[in-house]
């Protein structure tokens, strides 16, 4: 490693800039050199005593802030330290060549391996070893680490390494007709999954790369172990997050002459350990895997996770442990609903079933957010809307923060392999809606959009969320009242095939652009399991005898200003519909000048609608067009089919010459 001697107080170094590892310092202190201190997982991959070995490397960026309170992107060059290495030797770790302060803050980017051939800090592509019976195993792993805004009087640098791949292991345990003793030198493969992918270092993130098709993965054999006085043979194996939708084969056994294979699906998150068990028996058509698996933080081991506890409460929270319900206000009290309204700050609980029902959501094992949204171009911190999120005895618990903040959120609950089960809208906002009487009996409708944060004309609060056609989960609506903007959210979200109405539970933030298989009455004119509105309201009824329809809803002038329109419902009484677009493959487009809103009926695959545009409103069907996202507007619960109220066209003008109504086949 070079050194640089210091022989006086300051020092000035004349450096080339463009050379790898350090970029040009000038005046330099004697006590300005950086020093680290590195911490590893609770759970490690090669070294039995949870240290790493002497002559490790890890990589290191340093990058330092434009001001204060604006930290530089982390490039590929051009960094304060680019991609230098730091060796271990048992006790230090020393760069190859010494990094100073600079005169404000930095922020520190370290990851293990160390690799000299970065070509993409955000898209660096990483391959597993196929085979990690041996080293294979060790260079198949991948931590990162990040410390933000140091400054040189905070001292050493402190980094503590995290796993992101994901780690399964199998337990082979005989069963009572299994005869002789347990296949110590079997050979285990782990099948179906994606075995290259992209790693961001900037975000300490993987995903599995997109051109990169399934392989085999054979595990490594951690030998005969004796847990609770019962003896395995445990196989492991590091395998990039991903999620298997589809039952596929997973596990393939072959001992002697026998071979077992396990098919299931599965969720591999980022820094997860999971355990299958799985009871041999002489019959190849005998073996018994028990129910679900064991679920394990890899990054905090012997913390139980969400899985060893059969709770789950550990969710996006504090930790684990039970709480004091009672201290928390049941928003289901009054009934269950796959949306809840929360006006201030505190402590909530909704029971944890199937929205709009009494079905249990499934055998829950953890819980957490997976997206926010303020609404707004605007991207959240993690928890400034939904925090310590817990499930318990039932309940799904959270708090807001002590500043009430604006906005909507997803939580999801997960089985043990980290598959969503169900997921609950939480439309957090100060203000309520207020109920509207639409004329002619029509039906008492919400004064706003589902989960708008006002009906203020103008307010790009007042757009609210889209929702695919028969879908309880939300997408978010644009940041803009006139441009075609996607609000910022947290969470990640894709697009594919959910082709039946299981999928889209267990894909919330996948907009679907294949829905042919959907039942037609995933949405009806009873409130169904799938209904996002609140509890005591509904998605209204549609086709000719529409609710709009029914109040009399005609064309007026549209509001080119506030970007949709007014509708009178007499005494003075006005309602505003935003033109709030529509989504698509997780894009929004006509925002300002179209505003579909989602009816509840459906005719043979034509999904009815009522929309508004800059010179006409109109109700229609259009088949298989559920896979674009509309707004909602909630009606309240009525036992009676709202095509009954009134005659299809009654106090309706339907003079099309007009623009009044256009009615679509």
């Amino acid at each position: 490693m070079k050194r640089i001697s210091i022989f006086t107080l300051i020092l000035t170094l004349a450096v080339t800039a463009c050379q790898e590892g350090v970029i040009e310092q000038n005046t330099v202190l004697f006590d300005s050199e950086m020093r680290f201190n590195i911490s590893t997982p609770g759970v490690q991959t090669k070294v039995a005593n949870g240290a790493f070995e002497i002559n490790d490397k890890i990589g290191l960026y340093v990058t330092d802030y434009a001001s204060d309170n604006v930290p530089m992107p982390l490039q590929l060059s051009g960094n304060r330290a680019n991609n230098m290495s730091l060796k271990y030797d048992g006790a230090n770790w020393t760069p190859q060549e010494s990094i100073y302060w600079g005169s404000g803050k930095s922020d520190i980017y370290a990851y293990y391996p160390y690799s000299s051939e970065i070509s993409d800090v955000n898209d660096q592509y990483f391959e597993l070893a196929l085979d990690q019976t041996g080293k294979g195993f060790e260079s198949s792993d991948f931590l990162w680490a990040k410390a933000t805004g140091l400054k040189q009087t905070d001292g050493a640098v402190n980094l503590a390494m995290k796993h992101i791949m994901s780690k399964i292991s199998i337990k082979l345990v005989a069963g009572d007709d299994y005869i002789g003793s347990l296949p110590e030198d079997a050979s285990v493969l782990l099948h179906s999954t994606v075995t290259a992918g992209r790693i961001d270092l900037e975000k300490g993130a993987i995903s599995k790369d997109p051109y990169s098709g399934a392989k085999s993965i054979q595990m490594r054999n951690l030998g005969v172990q004796t847990q609770n006085d019962v003896k395995m043979v445990v196989y492991e194996a590091i395998v990039i997050p991903q999620m298997l939708e589809n039952t596929v084969p997973l596990f393939e056994i072959n001992s002697k002459s026998v071979s077992y294979i396990i098919e299931d699906f599965f969720n591999f998150r980022p820094g997860v350990a999971y355990t299958y068990t799985a009871t041999l028996n002489t019959s190849t058509n005998a073996i018994k895997v028990e129910i679900g698996c064991e679920t394990e933080d890899w990054n905090n081991a012997g913390s139980g996770g969400s899985g060893d506890s059969g709770n789950g409460d550990n969710g996006s929270g504090d930790g684990n442990g039970d709480i004091n319900l009672s201290e928390y206000t049941d928003l289901s009290a009054p009934g269950t609903a796959n949306c809840y309204l929360i006006n201030e700050a505190g402590k909530y609980k909704f029971k944890a079933v199937q929205g709009n029902t009494d079905g249990i959501a499934g055998n829950i094992k953890s819980v957490e957010v997976l997206w926010e949204s303020f609404g707004t171009e605007v991207m959240p911190n993690v928890g400034d809307i939904i925090t310590n999120v817990r499930y318990n005895n039932g309940y799904i618990s959270f708090n807001t923060p002590e500043e009430f903040k604006e906005g909507n959120a997803v939580i999801a609950a997960k089985n043990s392999k980290g598959m969503v089960l169900w997921s609950w809208h939480m439309w957090c906002a100060k203000e309520k809606w207020n109920e509207l009487t639409y004329p002619n009996n029509a039906g008492i409708v919400m004064d706003r959009n589902l989960g708008a944060l006002s009906a203020t004309p103008g307010d790009v609060g007042a757009l609210g969320l889209l929702y695919q056609w028969g879908r309880k989960d939300p997408f978010p609506g644009s940041a803009s009242i006139s441009e075609n903007i996607i609000s910022a959210t947290t969470g990640t979200w894709t697009t594919g095939e959910l082709k039946d109405i299981n999928s889209t539970e267990m894909n919330p933030m996948c907009m679907s652009t294949n829905l042919s298989n959907f039942p037609d009455d995933a949405w009806s004119s009873t409130k169904t399991a799938y209904d996002p509105c609140p509890h005591g309201w509904q998605v209204p009824y549609g086709d000719d005898s529409s609710l709009w329809q029914n109040a009399g809803f005609t064309f007026v002038a549209f509001d080119k200003e506030n970007r949709g329109i007014f509708f009178d419902l007499g005494d003075g009484i006005t309602t505003w519909y935003p033109a709030s677009g529509r989504g698509w493959s997780m894009n929004i487009d006509t925002v300002g000048t179209y505003g579909p809103y989602w009816t509840s009926t459906s005719d043979s695959g034509a999904r009815f609608r009522f929309s508004l545009s800059q010179s006409s409103i109109s109700v229609g069907g259009y088949s298989n067009k559920c896979t674009e996202a509309y707004a909602v507007r909630c009606q309240k619960e009525t036992n009676t089919n709202s095509s009954s109220n009134t005659s299809g066209n009654e106090g309706v003008d339907t003079n099309e010459g007009n623009g009044v109504w256009e009615t679509i086949e």
